[in-house]
């Protein structure tokens, strides 16, 4: 195990976090963290965007160097008259970042490096490789030489700047830099879920114990969870005593604590209710032929046991979609787009809490949160995860749209008075359509500061994404077990806000079934095709609510994320993006629901910390019945955390974060020579065969060196081009295949090829011709797997004038 590496990395984002807190307290002064929880990709995102920009023209660790000196001498200036900061709360984010780092770095280090199977980490190394060796941005496409990458770097960028600043080659930088990106987030949910915590309303908690819950109240509903999750699941009972025993600890806490614990758990170890569910369908046909009628992914069955447990399964149970969940995509250890973007989107959370807690008159700061903080969060954004880029905006617009002080407020008093209008509903609707403009200008700004990737990534790259509309819909089934500890955390939180009697409940209670049963009924069609309504039916009340009840000023902030998060699931149903890499709008519901789950899990940490919580006008049955709610929730969405891990860690060999460590233990023939690869400098251009069947054994060379070959895997045809892609590949197959000299040397040229990959692949896909004695060409490297041409581009030169 690479300790070291580790313990650099650990200090790495302890520095962003120290250099990070100037400008995280002016965005936050009056959390109680003063913002250290967003502190970290605070930093992250300055220095990598001023990294973008310089990066057009010079690249490398000296330039990245220089820009993060700059980045701590200009942290010091803000820092110039200190920083306060209470020891407590910063303490709680160094230990919560501690403990989630460290975790992920020991399923890293449990894992068995990086391969192509069931994910895109050939794809990520590759970058991060290319990255390493490039002078300047973008960086060359490991699997187009000669080509700039088209594709959302940014993440990679950031893992990048940290291995130059650490000093780690990139074979040691991928699994700590997807741990930092993992704790980031939780950290951020953490600190961010607190903050919002600590604003109740209605006097429903005490301040003298922050509405914790009794001991013995805890014992009892963490109890009762425990048996019933048992019962119905029947797994081991230590996987269940563990989160049981984790309820009872936190629901003693403060609100803040509680509300960010119950937060970080949710996004950093809870998941979806399908294992659950299907545990307990094998073990009552009652429940079988409720979630078989209620419809799931048609491949999978509605029952499982322990023992035929497949951590896979979960992620995969929306017909035309992937619903991951934070759990299972760090596990299968990815360093995609998607979860290195979390971080960003939690910052992007943070700026809209700064504005919805900034009172009216500080129009200034306001002005600066609008179109500085989020036009920034939303540059960061766009090159790190393209797809999360409008949510940035949306964001926006919701917080002005959903905050207390009109928009009209932002505008000098001279000019603001014109826009007064004395209807209520004219009001209102100025209201929403001043937060549209907003969103408009915050979009062009965040444009304007990503421009270098604009320019050479999404305005050069080739576009084979149409929208769409009206998809296959979501089944019942599928869209409660993918969502359903949201929904029924929200849906219990939101009708606590305004159900004061017994009636009360049971109305919501009815609601509640009376949806249920309007989407299993109700299956519209419209000329000719499905018109989903599940969404609608289900996640549209509480977006509804949410927004009613925030303008009622019954909810806080946590309110304008429920209604960001039901809005986007609800956006899915209808509108799409079609692209020739998936079917229909399979990659639209991977990349909008991974958002969706990292934009609720902050309003569920509050939500959690109300329902468990003793309050002097709650009734103690309702303080029982809420935790054990909470309980029944946190254990459930315990089970297939408990499964997965004890799988992962039962097959784990040695204990190493090395990328490489797959190709050594498995194909030793090809890892000798792709360490010999590796420690060639620069980015000399490669032939290998083209990666035509993706998530299988090809183009390793290139993947996991980060030295271009002329064709790899066939994403590049999404990329760039299908003809370009074509061309390509019928050049490397003459390359290998032809008997003409002077026809190989002409394209080895062409592509200024400077090594020949002759490996299992190549045999087997080409009938390889004998080249080491063709002027040019030489045998530079073997193995009894691996051959290695080098090519001498001055005699080839020389041999065909």
């Amino acid at each position: 195990m690479e300790y070291g590496v580790v313990v650099r990395w650990w200090l790495f984002f302890q520095v962003l976090l120290v250099a990070g807190l100037p400008l995280a307290a002016r965005l936050l002064p009056n959390a109680p963290d003063r913002g250290a929880s967003v502190a970290m990709p605070l930093s992250l995102v300055v220095v990598t965007l001023a990294t973008l920009w310089v990066g057009q023209v010079a690249f490398g660790q000296w330039v990245v160097v220089a820009l993060f000196v700059l980045f701590l001498a200009l942290s010091a200036w803000l820092a110039r008259g200190g920083v306060e900061v209470d020891a407590r709360p910063l303490a709680e984010v160094v230990a919560v970042f501690t403990v989630a780092f460290v975790f992920l770095v020991a399923v890293r280090a449990a894992a068995d490096g990086v391969h192509p199977y069931g994910g895109e980490k050939f794809l990520d190394m590759g970058l991060v490789q290319s990255l390493l060796r490039g002078d300047r941005l973008p960086p060359q496409d490991m699997w187009f030489a000669g080509e700039r990458v088209v594709y959302y770097y940014g993440g990679h960028l950031m893992t990048a700047i940290g291995a130059h600043l650490t000093g780690t080659e990139g074979r040691f930088a991928y699994s700590p830099a997807l741990a930092g990106f993992y704790a980031m987030a939780v950290t951020g949910v953490y600190g961010l879920a607190g903050t919002i915590a600590t604003r109740f309303w209605d006097g429903d908690e005490s301040e003298a114990d922050g509405g914790r819950v009794q001991a013995v109240t805890a014992l009892g509903a963490a109890g009762v969870a425990f048996a019933v999750v048992l019962l119905a699941t029947g797994v081991h009972w230590l996987l269940l005593a563990v989160p049981a025993a984790f309820v009872v600890a936190v629901v003693t806490r403060s609100r803040r604590v509680r509300a960010g614990v119950l937060a970080a758990f949710a996004f950093g170890f809870a998941s979806n209710l399908v294992t659950p569910v299907r545990l307990l369908a094998s073990r009552s046909d009652l429940v079988r032929e409720a979630v078989a009628a209620a419809g799931i992914k048609s491949s999978r069955e509605p029952t499982i046991t322990p023992d035929a447990f497949d951590s896979w399964d979960a992620s995969r149970i929306v017909e035309t979609g992937i619903n991951e969940f934070p759990l299972f995509a760090y596990l299968n250890g990815d360093l995609h787009a998607h979860m290195m973007s979390v971080a960003v989107l939690v910052l992007a959370v943070a700026v809209g809490l700064a504005y919805y807690r900034t009172p009216e008159g500080a129009r200034r700061r306001r002005w600066a949160l609008l179109f500085g903080g989020f036009p920034v969060a939303a540059a960061a954004i766009l090159a790190v995860n393209t797809w999360s880029f409008p949510s940035v905006a949306g964001l926006a617009m919701l917080s002005v749209a959903l905050a207390d002080p009109p928009p009209g407020t932002l505008l000098p008093e001279r000019v603001a008075h014109w826009g007064e209008r004395d209807s209520a509903v004219a009001a209102e609707l100025q209201r929403y359509a001043l937060a549209v403009v907003v969103a408009v200008v915050v979009t062009v700004l965040g444009l304007a500061a990503a421009w270098p990737f604009v320019r050479s990534v999404l305005l050069s790259g080739a576009s084979n994404q149409t929208p769409a509309a009206l998809p296959e819909p979501s089944q019942l089934g599928a869209f409660v077990l993918a969502h359903g500890v949201f929904l029924v955390a929200f849906a219990a939180y939101l009708t606590a806000r305004i159900a004061r009697t017994r009636l009360g409940w049971a109305a919501a209670g009815l609601a509640a079934w009376g949806a249920l049963l309007l989407a299993f009924s109700f299956d519209p069609v419209v000329g000719g095709t499905r018109v989903g309504i599940v969404a609608a039916v289900l996640a549209g009340p509480l977006l509804a609510a949410a927004w009613v009840l925030r303008r009622r000023d019954e909810v806080g902030f946590e309110g304008v994320l429920v209604v960001a998060g039901a809005g986007l699931v609800v956006l899915v149903e209808y509108v799409y993006l079609a692209d020739a890499a998936s079917y229909e709008r399979f990659n639209t519901v991977f990349k909008v629901y991974a958002q969706v789950w990292a934009l609720w899990t902050i309003p569920a940490g509050a939500a959690f910390a109300a329902l468990a919580s003793r309050a002097p006008s709650r009734s103690h049955a309702r303080t029982v019945g809420g935790t054990a709610l909470v309980a029944v929730l946190v254990v459930s969405a315990s089970v297939y955390g408990g499964l997965a891990l004890t799988a992962h860690f039962g097959s784990a060999d040695d204990a190493t974060i090395d990328a490489f460590e797959h190709v050594n233990d498995e194909r030793p023939g090809e890892a000798a020579a792709i360490e010999w690869l590796h420690d060639k400098p620069g980015q000399p251009h490669m032939v290998s065969a083209p990666g035509v069947e993706p998530y299988s054994w090809q183009n390793p060379a290139s993947s996991l060196t980060g030295i271009p070959t002329v064709a790899g895997w066939v994403h590049e045809a999404n990329y760039h081009s299908q003809a370009a892609w074509d061309q390509r590949v019928s050049d490397v197959g003459v390359v290998y295949e032809t008997t003409d000299a002077a026809s190989r040397a002409a394209l080895l040229s062409k592509h200024e090829v400077r090594y020949v990959w002759v490996g299992p692949v190549e045999r087997e896909r080409y009938d390889v011709a004998r080249m080491a004695d063709e002027p040019g060409i030489s045998t530079a490297y073997a193995t009894p797997t691996v051959v290695v041409y080098e090519v001498n581009q001055t005699a080839l030169t020389e041999y065909r004038t």
